[in-house]
């Protein structure tokens, strides 16, 4: 959706904008009016959206059931696969600090793995574009520790390396188990020496969270059919919920002005090894219609992710999304960063246009 059908698309009868708040110029004002019409629409429970180019903001509920509580801007998301990229930026930092071949065969680092035995040629960087074979079956989502990381050390892929794209969480559930190795840290405590605290992520983790007024409650259809009702603060990736301890693949917790922070420093690049912002931003596979960098979508010719193309990204631009409702990107050439922390009551064909549809109204310089 361009700038100009995004306004159009408000609606003539949507009231509210008037009344969004002197923080917001006319632009800002168009962007909460919308976040506000989605809520409105059932799309979402809550949103809260962030980003260099506009003002923090929070739309909708923090709670589902009545008594219904509004959200905040220090709200609490499960990220779900956007937890990916935290993933994915631990193991670009152990890559610039030489501590990682990332075009490695990743049984180099998980001698455990049934492959070690084989000449099958996945790299690391394989695992982090989604093209090393894999496909995203999930014969590990058992609740006994032992059958669970068995079960992983046994997937085999389901067809050559880099002949496609093939979204598998186990690919990411794989680069943690790595750093987990290679740092001898979960990683919880991985994340908060290296990337969290570095960056003063200070309400980010991958542990439930018990107790904190600001976790946002989510849709049941969120993981519908996959085990019991999740408390306020569980995780909702089952594989996440049964794990002793936190998984590659997501499910961290964060705030919007955190996710700010960390999307922030990828587009100023001053925090850290220049290696690192390289490889997060290298286009790494391109195939089939799907561009990945290092743990990233990117845009693509002819992309099949057809939601890319609407939008007034560049072709720099790297972005991620998670399965409970989440959207960040970050676009050097247009110098944006942001972020959408939401709630999803929809699911997930039915919000991921209006994520981008928000992200891409965020970009207003």
């Amino acid at each position: 959706m361009k700038r100009r059908e995004f306004v159009q698309a408000l609606g003539a009868g949507f009231l509210g904008t008037a009344a969004l708040g002197v923080l917001f110029g006319q632009e800002e004002q168009d962007v909460r009016a919308l976040a506000r019409r989605y809520v409105a629409e059932g799309l979402f429970g809550g949103i809260v959206c962030s980003s260099t180019q506009t003002p923090i903001f929070a739309e909708g509920w923090r709670t589902l059931r009545p008594p219904r509580e509004k959200i905040k801007i220090s709200a609490l998301f499960d990220l779900a696969s956007v937890g990916k990229t935290q993933t994915a930026s631990l193991c670009a930092l152990l890559y610039a600090e030489g501590k990682l071949d990332v075009d490695a065969p990743f049984t180099e680092y998980l001698s455990e793995h049934v492959l070690a035995k084989e000449d099958h040629g996945i790299t690391v960087r394989d695992l982090a574009t989604h093209s090393g074979g894999f496909d995203n079956s999930k014969p590990y989502m058992v609740p006994d520790e032992t059958k669970m990381f068995d079960a992983l050390y046994a997937k085999r892929p389901v067809r050559p390396r880099g002949e496609m794209f093939d979204y598998a969480c186990s690919n990411f559930v794989y680069l943690g188990l790595i750093v987990e190795k290679l740092t001898g840290l979960d990683l919880d405590t991985a994340a908060r020496k290296m990337l969290w605290g570095p960056l003063a992520m200070d309400h980010t983790t991958w542990n439930p969270i018990v107790g904190d007024p600001d976790a946002v409650e989510f849709d049941r259809s969120t993981y519908s059919g996959q085990g019991p009702e999740r408390r306020i603060g569980d995780h909702n990736d089952y594989a996440a919920y049964l794990a002793p301890r936190p998984m590659g693949n997501g499910s961290c917790f964060s705030d919007a002005a955190d996710m700010l922070r960390f999307t922030t420093d990828l587009l100023r690049r001053e925090k850290f090894p220049q290696e690192y912002y390289d490889l997060l931003f290298t286009p790494s596979f391109d195939r089939g219609g799907y561009r990945r960098s290092f743990g990233w979508d990117m845009t693509a010719e002819n992309s099949t992710f057809s939601h890319w193309t609407e939008t007034d990204f560049s072709h720099e631009a790297i972005c991620h999304t998670g399965w409970t409702g989440p959207a960040i990107a970050v676009d050097p050439k247009r110098s944006f960063a942001g972020v959408v922390l939401a709630s999803q009551i929809a699911g997930k064909p039915k919000t991921m246009g209006p994520r981008m549809n928000l992200l891409n109204a965020m970009m207003i310089g």
